[in-house]
């Protein structure tokens, strides 16, 4: 019970997918069998004619070569060949359209699943203590309760219609063979039309109740939603000196690209930002490197022992460490400021040439 009341959490997407390989999804017998009743009294009703016509045709060919003389043993097997075959031909549509259905309705309840769990040697089934566990569990329970409500619902509904069409039997049995056949089979077909829905109905209510039983069985303790964040992510102290050494691999390439800038702009102490511009291979200055504290002391450095230009100029400087990412150009509100810059650093260099 504990336990139970521990598991709060609703299941992750991976934990779902887990049970999903393992062939755990909500499924319910009674709705393919009230598919394939159903299906079979439409189909029936739309098909029945032909298929009794074919088969009469069948049985009076066969009878026919029967009776027919001399009946070798060659003859014989010709005939049932051919008596199978045409059989055949007419059951398989019949078998083809209950298979689609019995293959729509599994789709339908829980899509495609392809789980080999099931055929994985369980040691623990042929435990009998585990199997009175399952025995006397509340599954085996609602199993039960669910198998009584079905035999009286459906029981109850037979004994109705059955009581009802006893009138229409009695006249059946009175008339002639051909009016025989016609009023059972009506009889007959409401019988199951009623079933089948009334099975239909059934399977609705048991599906939702494995829908709410599994997702009761896939709850999760926090302690077990952390532990599967971990063994996704991995340990936060790993993550942690991945990103440490990424930082640093970072800074050591914005590093290398500081002697290649055209000015570095500081705040004066505490930021630098480093640009750099190529005249036709670039549509606006980039930003090659910057930093704060430490990392702008050693951009200056760096800036200083390769004869980089250091002007300082405080709004710039504050605008583009805030606005601009390293590598990307300088935005154009901020051409203007920078154009200046550049072209102050361009006529100090020409005068030192």
């Amino acid at each position: 019970m504990a336990e139970d009341q521990e598991r709060s959490e609703q299941a992750t997407p991976k934990r779902r997918e887990e049970a999903r390989k393992k062939g755990q999804v909500p499924r319910s017998r009674e709705i393919h069998s009230a598919a394939l009743i159903l299906g079979g009294v439409f189909g029936f009703s739309m098909m029945g004619p032909m298929v009794v016509s074919e088969m009469k045709k069948i049985m009076v060919q066969t009878l026919g070569g029967l009776s027919s003389a001399p009946m070798t043993e060659a003859a014989f097997y010709q005939l049932a060949i051919a008596h199978f075959s045409r059989t055949l031909l007419v059951i398989v549509p019949v078998m083809g359209i209950l298979g689609a259905i019995s293959i729509a309705v599994s789709f339908g309840q829980h899509g495609w699943v392809w789980s080999t769990g099931a055929l994985a040697p369980d040691w623990s089934r042929i435990n009998p203590l585990k199997g009175l566990q399952k025995f006397f569990s509340m599954q085996a329970a609602a199993e039960l309760i669910k198998t009584v409500i079905k035999f009286l619902a459906v029981g109850g509904l037979s004994y109705l219609l059955i009581r009802r069409a006893i009138p229409t039997i009695t006249v059946a049995i009175q008339s002639e063979p051909s009016e025989m056949t016609a009023l059972v089979g009506n009889s007959v077909y409401r019988l199951a039309l009623a079933t089948g829905f009334l099975i239909a109905f059934l399977g609705a209510a048991d599906y939702l109740f494995q829908w709410w039983s599994l997702e009761k069985s896939l709850r999760m303790s926090r302690q077990e939603m952390k532990e599967e964040m971990r063994q996704s992510e991995g340990d936060p102290m790993v993550r942690a000196r991945v990103r440490s050494v990424q930082k640093e691999m970072a800074r050591k390439r914005m590093m290398a690209d500081v002697p290649k800038a055209d000015v570095v702009l500081t705040n004066p102490t505490t930021l630098a930002v480093a640009l750099v511009y190529q005249h036709g291979k670039m549509n606006a200055p980039k930003v090659v490197a910057k930093g704060a504290g430490f990392i702008a002391e050693r951009i200056r450095e760096i800036a200083r022992q390769h004869g980089v230009p250091v002007i300082e100029n405080k709004p710039l400087a504050r605008a583009l460490f805030k606005t601009v990412k390293v590598g990307d150009p300088v935005p154009s509100k901020l051409y203007r400021a920078v154009a200046e810059i550049l072209a102050y650093v361009y006529r100090l260099k020409a005068k030192t040439r």
